[in-house]
C-alpha cells in the first residue's frame, strides 16, 4: 500500500541517524537516577466589556432570538491552567490542562497536552500522545503550520490544544562552516473521523514530515503533509539575522486541492483549488530595548474584495428577512465556513513592545494592529502588562475595530472591547 511505503520510508530515514550519529557523538546518555517532577500553572481572572454594534449584520444574526437591551455587554470568566513536567534519565512526561468557567451551568475542561517522550540515543527522541507543535517562523500567522493549532493573530502567544499524534525526531550537529545542524521530524496523525465514538479508519491516517537545516547561519525548514482525504501541503520557511538586532523570516506553503469557500446565488459554493500562501516579516530590537515586529501575510484561500461583498450581502439579506430558519442557516454558514480570523487575502501585522518605559519597573506596554490591505479596515489594540510581584500580573487591554459597514473589521458585531486580567502564577 502507498501508506505503508510512506510509513516504512519515514521510519528508516529517521532511525538510520542512530548509526550515522555515532561517528561523531556518543549515543549513550549518562545514567540519571534523579527523578524530577515539577508542577506549575496559573489562574486567569478575566473581565471584558464589549461595545456592541447593534446595526451590524453579524450582531443581528447572533442575537436574533435574545436581543440585549443595551449596546454594552460584559463577560466574566475564570481560566485555570495546570501543568506537570516529569523527567528522569531518558524518559519524560508532559501534562497541560485548561478549563474555562463562566457559571455552574457553563464550564468546560480542555486537555491541551499530554504525551510521553523517550530518548533511545543522544540524537533520537520519540514522543506519543497529544502535543502542541509550533512549525513556522511567523509570529502572528503560520501558513506552514500544517500540524499547529489555528493561531489567533490577536493573541499569538495564547496556549492552545495540541494534536493527537506520535513522532520521531532525529537531531545532529556538524563541525562545518556550511551545515551546522540538521533535524528530521516524522509525525503520524491518526484519523480525526471517529466511528462509534471510538474507532478511526487506518487508511485515513495522515503523515507530516519536517526537515530542518542550519545552513550558513540561516534556519531553513522543509515540510510536507500527506493525507488521503485532506489537502496535500508542501511548505518552506526560513529565518536569518541580517544584523545582531535585525531578523528576517518568511514562510511559503502550497496547498493542493484545498477547499475554497465563497457565496454564490445565496448559497455556499465549495471549489477545490491549488493555492499558494506566504508570509514575510522582520523583527527589530532598538538600542532602547524596543521590539518591533512587522509581517505581511497573503492567504491564497481567502476571499477577494468582491467575494467578501457577496458574503456580506448574503448575511445582510438573511438578517433583514426576519425568518428564523433563514437566520439560523446563515449563522451556520458563517460559523462553519467563514470562522477564520483572516477571511480575506492580504494582511499587514505590526507590533511594538517597550519594556519598562521611563524606568517604570515591571510595566510593559505593547501596541499592535492587523490591517486588511484590501478593504482598509483594521484592528488596533493596546496591551499594558504590569507585574508588581513575581507571581501576580495585571493586564489592561483595550481594542478597537475600525472600518466601513461592508468591511471585514468594520462589519463585526463588536466595535470596541476592554479586557481586564488578573493572572496568578504558582
Amino acid at each position: 500500500m502507498r501508506f505503508s511505503r510512506w510509513f516504512i520510508f519515514g521510519l528508516v530515514v529517521a532511525l538510520s541517524g542512530v548509526v550515522f550519529g555515532q561517528e561523531v557523538e556518543s549515543s549513550e546518555v549518562p545514567p540519571d537516577k534523579e527523578k524530577n517532577l515539577e508542577w506549575s500553572g496559573n489562574l486567569d481572572i478575566k473581565y471584558t466589556l464589549f461595545h456592541m454594534d447593534q446595526n451590524s449584520t453579524q450582531y443581528k444574526l447572533q442575537f436574533f432570538k435574545q436581543h440585549p437591551s443595551s449596546y454594552l455587554l460584559s463577560q466574566y470568566r475564570l481560566e485555570p491552567y495546570l501543568n506537570a513536567d516529569y523527567r528522569t534519565g531518558d524518559l519524560g512526561f508532559v501534562l497541560k490542562t485548561h478549563a474555562t468557567y463562566y457559571s455552574d451551568a457553563d464550564a468546560q475542561f480542555d486537555l491541551f497536552e499530554t504525551y510521553g517522550s523517550f530518548n533511545p540515543s543522544f540524537n533520537i527522541t520519540l514522543q506519543a500522545g497529544k502535543r502542541m507543535y509550533s512549525w513556522g517562523k511567523g509570529y502572528a500567522f503560520n501558513p506552514v503550520g500544517f500540524v499547529n493549532p489555528i493561531k489567533d493573530p490577536e493573541n499569538p502567544e495564547l496556549a492552545q490544544a495540541g494534536l493527537l499524534s506520535a513522532n520521531v525526531e532525529y537531531i545532529k550537529s556538524f563541525q562545518s562552516d556550511a551545515l551546522q545542524s540538521y533535524a528530521l521530524m516524522f509525525v503520524v496523525i491518526p484519523s480525526s473521523e471517529i466511528l462509534n465514538s471510538r474507532y478511526g479508519e487506518f487508511e485515513k491516517t495522515d503523515i507530516a514530515v519536517k526537515t530542518y537545516f542550519l545552513l550558513w547561519d540561516t534556519d531553513l525548514d522543509l515540510m510536507t503533509y500527506y493525507s488521503k482525504d485532506k489537502p496535500k501541503r508542501y511548505g518552506l520557511d526560513f529565518a536569518r539575522n541580517l544584523k545582531e538586532n535585525l531578523e528576517f523570516h518568511g514562510e511559503i506553503s502550497f496547498n493542493l486541492n484545498a477547499p475554497r469557500y465563497t457565496i454564490l446565488n445565496d448559497s455556499i459554493d465549495i471549489e477545490p483549488s491549488d493555492k499558494l500562501s506566504y508570509l514575510f516579516g522582520i523583527r527589530y530590537l532598538s538600542a532602547s530595548n524596543i521590539t518591533a515586529i512587522a509581517e505581511y501575510y497573503h492567504n491564497g484561500l481567502g476571499l477577494k474584495g468582491s467575494e467578501y461583498e457577496q458574503y456580506a450581502k448574503y448575511l445582510n439579506k438573511s438578517a433583514v428577512g426576519n425568518n428564523p430558519f433563514v437566520v439560523q442557516q446563515a449563522l451556520g454558514v458563517s460559523q462553519t465556513y467563514f470562522r477564520s480570523s483572516t477571511l480575506m487575502q492580504d494582511y499587514l501585522y505590526v507590533k511594538i513592545t517597550y519594556p519598562e518605559p521611563f524606568d517604570w519597573l515591571y510595566f510593559t506596554p505593547s501596541l499592535y494592529t492587523i490591517y486588511n490591505l484590501a478593504d482598509k479596515s483594521f484592528l488596533l489594540s493596546l496591551q499594558m502588562n504590569y507585574k508588581p510581584v513575581t507571581n501576580v500580573e495585571f493586564i489592561f487591554w483595550p481594542s478597537a475595530l475600525v472600518g466601513g459597514g461592508q468591511t471585514e473589521y468594520g462589519s463585526r458585531q463588536v466595535k470596541e472591547r476592554i479586557e481586564l486580567w488578573m493572572r496568578v502564577y504558582f
